[in-house]
């Protein structure tokens, strides 16, 4: 897989948070916090891992598409974020 990976620091950073993320929403469940804070935190890490598909699917398509075709890349890539605030 040779694929250009112009996002690979961004993503490893947001992976991280995620899982810190995840960790601090068990420990605020096993200490029966208040569903409103803990529902805040997941909704939070779900709009990292949203932001985690998005550079993914961008650095797929940069690798799949190079420098040959600006305007088809750029089109894509503007398509892409429509989709994900969509989803």
């Amino acid at each position: 897989m040779n694929q250009k990976i112009c996002h690979q620091g961004k993503i490893i950073s947001q992976l991280h948070r995620i899982e810190g993320q995840i960790r601090a929403i068990e420990k605020m469940y096993q200490n029966q916090r208040d569903v409103e804070e803990i529902v805040r935190v997941v909704l939070a890490a779900r709009a990292s891992l949203d932001s985690v598909c998005q550079l993914l699917v961008t650095d797929k398509i940069q690798g799949c598409y190079g420098q040959k075709s600006a305007l088809k890349k750029q089109e894509l890539l503007k398509l892409i974020k429509i989709l994900f605030k969509i989803t």
